[in-house]
C-alpha cells in the first residue's frame, strides 16, 4: 500500500499501525456487483472509494442505511484490478471536531448550525483518530489502493470531499490535493463509490467534476444516511451529468 503524501491538508495514511477491532470480521466473499461491463472502464481511470469504516455500518456511531451491503461488491470490484489507479478516503477527526454535536450543547446530532457563514448539519461523535470505528474496514483487502487521504484532520473544519475540505474558518475551501496526484498520472474518468451516498460520495462526484474529470457514479455501491435524499442525490448528479452506473 502506498503511502503517498498528496499534501499537508488531509494527512496520508503513514507507518502508524491501523487499530485493531475486538470484533472478529471475516473477509467478505467477492460477489460482482450488479454493474455495467467492466469492459467500458476508461483506461486512464481511478476509483474513489470513500469513507468504507465501521462507524458508518449498521451499529456504527454514523450507521448509513445498509452500509454493510456494499462489502461484498467492493470486494469483488478491487480484486479485478480493473482501474488504473486506486484511491481511499479515510474519515480522520480529533476528538472534539468542529463537527460533533457534542461540541455544541444543547443542540443534537443531525440538527444543523451557522458555521462560517453556512450551514454545517452536527454529527454523533465518529471516526476519532487511532479507534476502531475509524479504521479501513478490515472486510476489504485494501493492498489494491495507490494512496489513502485521511480527510476531517483539522479540529476546525469538516472535511466532505476527497477533493476539498469544507469551508474553513477563512472562507475557502483548501484542496487536498488529490487532484493534481491524479493529473500528475493522466488519469482522465473518475469512479465514485462508498459512504455516504448522499453526504461525502456526493461531494466527491461534484467536486471531481469542478476539476475537469469525467465522472461516473456507482450507485450500487453506494448507500446513504437516509435513503429519503436518494431522489435529491439523483437530481445533483444529473444536473451535472455525472453517470451514474446502476447496473
Amino acid at each position: 500500500m502506498s503511502t503517498t503524501t498528496t499534501d499537508t491538508t488531509c494527512a496520508v495514511a503513514a507507518s502508524e499501525p491501523e487499530p485493531q477491532s475486538e470484533t472478529a470480521f471475516t473477509p467478505h466473499t467477492q460477489t460482482q456487483p450488479a454493474l455495467a461491463s467492466l469492459d467500458g472502464i476508461a483506461e486512464n481511470s481511478a476509483l474513489v472509494i470513500v469513507d468504507v469504516q465501521p462507524d458508518f455500518m449498521p451499529g456504527g456511531a454514523l450507521a448509513c442505511a445498509e452500509g454493510d451491503a456494499i462489502l461484498p461488491g467492493l470486494a469483488w470490484l478491487l480484486a479485478q484490478h480493473a482501474f488504473g489507479h486506486v484511491v481511499a478516503t479515510q474519515d480522520w477527526h480529533p476528538a472534539r471536531h468542529v463537527s460533533f454535536a457534542s461540541c455544541h450543547p444543547p443542540h443534537q446530532p443531525f440538527e444543523a448550525i451557522e458555521l462560517y457563514g453556512h450551514s454545517q448539519t452536527l454529527w454523533p461523535d465518529h471516526c476519532v483518530q487511532r479507534s476502531e470505528g475509524a479504521a479501513l474496514h478490515p472486510a476489504i483487502d485494501w493492498s489494491p489502493c495507490d494512496v489513502i487521504i485521511r480527510k476531517g484532520t483539522d479540529p476546525r473544519t469538516d472535511s466532505y470531499s476527497a477533493f476539498r475540505n469544507n469551508i474553513g474558518p477563512d472562507g475557502h475551501r483548501p484542496a487536498t490535493g488529490l487532484a493534481g496526484w491524479l493529473r500528475d498520472r493522466g488519469v482522465s474518468d473518475i469512479y465514485v463509490c462508498g459512504l455516504a451516498r448522499d453526504v461525502c460520495v456526493l461531494w466527491t462526484a461534484e467536486d471531481a467534476v469542478a476539476a475537469g474529470f469525467r465522472t461516473h457514479f456507482l450507485w450500487p455501491l453506494t448507500r446513504p444516511v437516509t435513503f429519503d435524499t436518494d431522489a435529491d442525490v439523483l437530481e445533483r448528479l444529473a444536473a451535472l451529468e455525472i453517470a451514474v452506473i446502476e447496473a
